[in-house]
């Protein structure tokens, strides 16, 4: 059986930073990869690192994800336009560390003028590291002031946070934050997986998880080997455990594929992902793998339905 597919992370944009080729393979998400795996809509994440000129290489991935939409229409297209039923692949922008939005020195206000330049899926106030905003999942730190400040910013502003990247502090946090102050956010994780499957500080606790899921967000499977595990059968105990902790109208794709980008720092997980299942191309054979334990309409809810749902609930029209 064919599945449309709708996935909450991929790291394309940094690639088109790189090399401004969306037809490149080396992301692992171009746009022949996407379309080879069924992909109706994909979050585009701008990722940067917590150093200067940050903001600078925000600018320079939505130039690149400007002219993509252009110069490509007959293939890609904004969530703006999302036609279920078309063959193009659709875009949906979020952040992946809120240092795009800020450089370290800069006063606050200037994150929220970019903020308002663009609609976001969601955000992500860090990355591995700590930053004004708070403690990546590499760092102990937690809720920092300023990432109270932007909490409280994009509150009923439709734009989810996103707890894939947060240190358990930071997650505890902003979860504490929201119910202390009544705002109105709901965290997700845009790709992360399971502690309790893979020991992993990338990956969700299960006390979290369920916060997640009691306050009605989505978390997005990844699909990098170290965090899912070395064998295909791993997903399978991944995806168990989601329904386990009542995630079966909340588990999405966040696979994750990056691709084409100099990221020394991660070198020590190469291979990034398994051999099968190492691009967006990959979607097919990975619901055959899946098939074997899940029934159709779970495996539906999983590759787009509760993406799609999540989307028309909090995001209104589009």
């Amino acid at each position: 059986m064919t599945f449309k597919v709708a996935d909450l992370h991929c790291d394309l944009l940094s690639a088109l930073a790189e090399n401004n080729d969306p037809m490149n393979p080396s992301s692992n998400c171009s746009l022949p990869q996407l379309r080879e795996g069924g992909v109706a809509l994909q979050t585009l994440a701008i990722f940067v690192k917590t150093h200067p000129g940050s903001t600078r290489e925000m600018e320079a991935q939505l130039s690149c994800y400007r002219t993509m939409l252009k110069s490509r229409s007959a293939l890609c297209a904004p969530y703006t336009d999302f036609d279920p039923n078309s063959d193009r692949v659709h875009f949906i922008l979020a952040i992946e560390n809120a240092s795009a939005l800020l450089e370290e020195e800069e006063a606050l206000e200037r994150a929220f003028e970019r903020l308002d330049a663009e609609r976001w899926l969601y955000i992500s106030l860090t990355w591995n590291d700590e930053n004004r905003f708070g403690g990546g999942n590499n760092s102990k730190a937690g809720l920092k002031r300023d990432g109270e400040h932007l909490l409280e910013y994009i509150s009923g502003n439709e734009i989810a946070i996103d707890l894939s990247h947060t240190s358990d502090a930071l997650a505890d946090g902003i979860l504490n934050y929201i119910h202390k102050r009544g705002l109105k956010i709901v965290p997700i994780a845009s790709h992360s997986n399971f502690r309790s499957i893979k020991d992993h500080c990338r990956n969700l606790s299960d006390v979290i998880a369920k916060e997640i899921v009691a306050l009605g967000g989505v978390i997005g499977l990844n699909f990098v080997r170290h965090f899912i595990g070395d064998r295909p059968q791993d997903f399978i105990q991944h995806i168990e455990h989601a329904f386990a902790l009542g995630a079966r109208d909340q588990l999405c794709l966040g696979a994750d594929f990056f691709g084409g980008i100099p990221l020394p720092e991660l070198d020590h997980l190469r291979p990034f992902f398994q051999k099968e299942f190492s691009n967006s191309s990959c979607y097919p054979a990975f619901f055959e793998l899946l098939e074997q334990s899940f029934t159709s309409e779970q495996l539906k809810k999983l590759s787009h339905q509760n993406l799609l749902a999540y989307l028309s609930s909090h995001r209104g029209s589009n």
